[in-house]
């Protein structure tokens, strides 16, 4: 697995953190997410670059936290609840406003989704991959 380093955690998110988070939500998270934000919480990946379809270079900025109110799951959820379909479920974003999502929508275990906040509807959806995992093996640097 490619080794991911994370900088400027927001701290540890706890388990009773990430079920309220869950509970309101009304999803569980995937496990490989949920261990990552126990320890990363808040947190930029580095490498931070990943492609969606042919496009090169989309850029994971920072994990949403469980913790801070300014930069929380939650806020971000409720501020963008107007315009993600249902069972779309923010927890990184970009640089550039845009979310990276699991897309529940009619299954238990999501994808990894990016929705392109100057987009509508299913124009705004692009599929990165299966698993959160996943999205963190395909993270890379310029330099790669």
């Amino acid at each position: 697995m490619r080794r991911v380093e994370w900088l400027e955690s927001d701290g540890p998110a706890s388990e009773e953190q990430i079920q309220k988070v869950e509970k309101y939500l009304g999803v569980e998270f995937p496990k490989d997410y949920k261990e990552c934000v126990t320890q990363f919480n808040g947190g930029y990946p580095e490498p931070d670059l990943f492609d969606i379809n042919e496009e090169k270079d989309a850029i994971f900025s920072c994990l949403l936290s469980h913790t801070n109110d300014e930069a929380s799951i939650l806020e971000v959820y409720d501020l963008s609840s107007n315009v993600l379909p249902a069972e779309i479920i923010p927890f990184a974003r970009d640089p550039f406003g845009n979310l990276i999502c699991f897309d529940y929508r009619g299954k238990r275990i999501p994808t990894i989704i990016f929705f392109d906040h100057e987009e509508v509807g299913d124009k705004a959806i692009y599929q990165i991959c299966s698993t959160f995992s996943e999205l963190l093996e395909r993270l890379y640097s310029i330099d790669d």
